[in-house]
């Protein structure tokens, strides 16, 4: 698996820094009987053996970063339900992160062992209705919707397993984490086959679009590629297109990780969408190792007023010199008028840039608002104290990342 980064200086040497310490980790699942999966929202969630000490196999992870593990006392009736489940994770209304973070412990129903249990999904955070790509993609893999328990409130079972994590974006993956994902890949019927793939996000609403993609993407699409907006096809039919596509480019961003359902051997092309070092590569990288696949990270952003990756400020690419350097090095074909700058997509984003500036007060200033959040937070006792204050704040300052 090789991986190439075309772009400056500093992102290369973040690059490199978010990669090096990535790991592949064991995996197990753990069995408690008489246990109690603990929900109260946002004071915290888990799972809990019947002597009321907490499962650490439960615990959620996000880099080094667990939830909020909230008190228990087994002194206290809870509904009780006669039946084996296996603990998945949380309700999550993000299609990205519910593929990286809420689909790392569906490898247990891959054992036999576990293949009659019910799963359960806590909905701490009230999402209402529950995103219907979850329970496609559980569909997907081999779950009837019947089977699925979404869990609003403390409830007590006969018998909770708890696989722990395997994958956590930007520490860890396992062998099978991409397991899941062969499994519904194999499971999901042939439909059109393209070798090459594009994934563009110009169907997306003004804020998630990137300007200027247009004319870059056109350079793809006269090179072989097929042109497809994920979020316009069924969810089937975008995971039939990428796991027969030998090389899946876009910008970075939630389309890429549809990776997880390639075969090996395949190549992403991620295209950076903003000028500041930190970027999603990592967790890209991750999934790519992962699927034993290998990697180009293209640095194409023109912004005049640098972002990082899922900022809420607009972002432009274009044909840069790292762009031209990785059309050229892989011989791809073009003509001058292809990597002219796109003078429409420029003036556009001028517009927005002045727009954003006029209600956030500009890129730099919501930088040191985030500082003034991140760090006055710091002096609240209490993680869930911390949460509500950074958001109070957020509102009070008008910040958006």
């Amino acid at each position: 698996m090789n991986s190439i980064v075309i772009g400056e200086r500093n992102f290369e040497q973040f690059f490199q820094k978010s990669v090096k310490k990535l790991y592949f980790r064991d995996t197990s699942v753990a069995e408690y009987p008489d246990a109690t999966i603990v929900n109260e929202h946002r004071k915290g969630f888990g799972v809990f053996d019947e002597n009321g000490r907490f499962v650490p196999e439960s615990l959620q992870v996000r880099r080094n970063a667990g939830q909020i593990v909230p008190k228990f006392d087994t002194r206290v009736d809870v509904p009780y339900i006669d039946e084996n489940v296996v603990f998945i994770g949380n309700v999550y209304p993000h299609f990205g992160h519910f593929l990286l973070e809420h689909m790392n412990r569906l490898y247990a129903l891959l054992d036999k062992k576990y293949q009659g249990a019910k799963v359960v999904l806590i909905n701490d955070k009230n999402v209402n209705p529950v995103p219907k790509y979850m329970f496609n993609l559980l569909e997907l893999f081999g779950v009837d919707k019947q089977d699925v328990i979404i869990l609003d409130k403390t409830t007590k079972f006969k018998n909770v397993f708890v696989p722990v994590q395997s994958f956590n974006s930007k520490v860890y993956s396992s062998y099978a984490y991409g397991a899941t994902f062969d499994r519904i890949a194999e499971r999901v019927p042939d439909t059109e086959i393209y070798e090459k793939i594009y994934m563009s996000r110009t169907a997306l609403d003004a804020q998630h679009k990137v300007l200027g993609e247009e004319k870059v993407q056109s350079i793809f699409e006269k090179n072989g590629f097929k042109i497809i907006c994920p979020e316009t096809l069924p969810l089937s039919q975008q995971i039939s297109l990428v796991k027969n596509c030998k090389v899946l480019a876009g910008c970075a961003g939630t389309a890429l990780h549809l990776a997880l359902f390639m075969k090996p051997g395949g190549t992403v092309i991620q295209i950076k969408r903003n000028r500041l070092p930190k970027d999603n590569a990592g967790v890209q990288f991750n999934i790519n190792k992962t699927k034993g696949l290998n990697g180009v990270f293209i640095s194409g952003s023109i912004e005049t007023r640098k972002t990082q990756h899922g900022s809420a400020a607009p972002q432009i690419i274009g044909v840069n010199k790292y762009m031209r350097e990785f059309f050229d090095k892989y011989k791809f074909k073009y003509s001058a008028a292809d990597i002219q700058p796109d003078a429409s997509a420029i003036q556009e984003y001028n517009k927005r840039v002045q727009e954003y500036n006029a209600i956030h007060g500009g890129v730099w200033i919501n930088k040191c608002k985030h500082f003034f959040i991140k760090f006055s937070a710091l002096f609240v006792p209490g993680r869930e104290r911390r949460g509500k204050y950074r958001h109070w704040m957020a509102a009070k300052l008008n910040y958006q990342k």
